[in-house]
């Protein structure tokens, strides 16, 4: 019997030098969906090569991304 596929993809599926080029919000975001994928501390920590109070002051962080001028509906006027 196979395991049922992960909702949000598989942890091989953030790789942490990419990671790490996006901005800080995005960052924290890819900690915290390792986290709702089931990954232990421990695991993310190994995955990311962060210490565990790096780990949380990053899944913590509540910085909103955007993009200057641009979100849905700002060409609605």
């Amino acid at each position: 019997m196979s395991e049922m596929p992960a909702i949000f993809g598989r942890p091989e599926g953030i790789c942490p030098r990419k990671l790490f080029r996006l901005p800080l919000p995005m960052q924290a975001e890819g900690v915290r969906l390792l986290f709702e994928m089931g990954q232990s501390v421990g695991q993310v920590s190994a995955r990311l090569g962060l210490s565990a109070r790096q780990l949380r002051a990053l899944a913590e962080n509540g910085d909103v991304f955007s993009r200057g001028g641009e979100g849905i509906g700002s060409e609605l006027g």
